[in-house]
């Protein structure tokens, strides 16, 4: 609760520092700088990425570029000091990868915000948490992660957002094509008018053949649009890569669960599970195999999980269990078989020729305050105390 004080009153200073610089610049007649949302070279994009995939090779690359703020844009400079970063974590130098992404935050307030959402930029807080983990300021590295989680989610759901309305869009447009074709054909039916009898038997089956067509083709239209529905309704609450719960439909199911527990009168615990050194393993062993691993542990987690459990993907390499009618010991113990069951299993059949463990933090309804977004912290907190002990282990909040 003291860190969290803490950083609610970081964030409240620092709006009200910017607001008050904001209004300081309008008194004295300076001109704000406007946001811009610039083009991108494509070589610069090439060497972010070559400092994730091959940081020696992106360090070779760094000395042949001058930086020059007239030959690179505010975004540009901004890259290549997370290029830098990138390359100096690799090297174990995480004080200057601080230096350097701190000042590379300064750049941000010429970057339209559009653009610094994009994850590229947003490694910017992704890398700081890495390296003021490894320096044990666990308090900082908990902020930037945060932000980073945050905002990537954001932008996941902004994306999910317009695919959604272009896939309306387009529904819209093939349906008032196919109405045009209805009247087309109604309005021809109605200019052919046939003298005698038979001729007036066959216009009438060919006028029922086109209205049960219509009939049928609005029919399979219906229920293509019930199956898309269905379909991205199922999008919006799991998670592409493991198939689990994604954070939105967690918090949902997590406050759902915990005012059944107040009414009720039971225990809720939550578990919250990080890969350690998850970083290691896309870097020597490349993302695709890290996601693969991400899998093996969502499924392995999962089968460990009773049928009243909520599991679910976080964010990044963090999963959370919330389980219901447990208290702190019986989650303890399902921690416990947790670890076990990751330590024990043999990844090299992804590839992976080293051991995977996890840290995980347990935390308790009771020792929190009564809503599920304490429990959750409660549980992270307890987490990093997990990896702070030497990782591979459980750690219980307590208050």
């Amino acid at each position: 609760m003291i860190k969290a004080l803490i950083i609610f009153c970081f964030f409240v200073a620092n709006i009200l520092f910017n607001i008050s610089l904001a209004e300081s610049h309008e008194s004295t007649g300076k001109v704000v700088v406007k946001e811009i949302q610039f083009n991108l070279s494509n070589n610069i994009v090439e060497l972010v990425e070559e400092s994730i995939s091959d940081p020696k090779n992106a360090s070779v690359l760094l000395q042949k570029i001058k930086v020059n703020n007239q030959l690179f844009n505010y975004a540009e400079q901004y890259l290549l000091l997370l290029t830098s970063a990138n390359v100096k974590q690799y090297e174990q130098q995480h004080t200057d990868v601080i230096h350097l992404l701190e000042e590379a935050k300064l750049l941000t307030k010429y970057i339209a915000q559009e653009q610094l959402a994009l994850p590229m930029f947003l490694n910017v807080y992704l890398v700081l948490a890495h390296s003021y983990e490894a320096i044990k300021d666990y308090e900082k590295a908990y902020q930037n992660k945060q932000f980073f989680v945050d905002e990537y989610n954001n932008y996941r759901d902004a994306q999910r957002e317009n695919n959604l309305i272009d896939l309306t869009e387009k529904y819209e447009v093939s349906h008032k094509i196919e109405e045009n074709k209805l009247l087309d054909n109604q309005n021809k039916l109605k200019g052919l008018r046939i003298d005698d009898v038979h001729q007036q038997q066959i216009y009438q089956q060919r006028k029922f053949i086109v209205i049960f067509g219509t009939i049928l083709l609005f029919i399979l239209l219906f229920v293509r649009q019930l199956k898309v529905r269905k379909k991205l309704l199922l999008l919006s609450k799991i998670d592409s890569l493991t198939g689990l719960l994604n954070r939105a439909e967690l918090f949902k199911k997590g406050n759902a669960l915990l005012q059944e527990a107040q009414e009720k009168h039971f225990e809720i615990s939550v578990l919250l599970f990080d890969i350690d050194h998850f970083k290691l393993v896309n870097d020597q062993f490349g993302h695709g195999v890290g996601d693969l691993v991400l899998k093996k542990i969502a499924s392995l987690v999962n089968e460990t999980m009773r049928a009243r459990d909520v599991f679910a993907r976080l964010g990044g390499e963090e999963f959370v269990s919330v389980l219901p009618k447990t208290d702190i010991d019986q989650a303890k113990g399902i921690a416990v078989r947790v670890l076990e069951k990751i330590a024990h299993y043999n990844f090299s059949e992804l590839g992976v020729d080293r051991s995977i463990t996890l840290s995980i933090g347990v935390a308790n309804v009771q020792d929190t305050n009564a809503k599920f977004d304490d429990i959750i912290h409660a549980a992270d907190i307890a987490m990093y105390q997990a990896k702070a002990q030497g990782r591979n282990q459980m750690v219980s909040y307590r208050h």
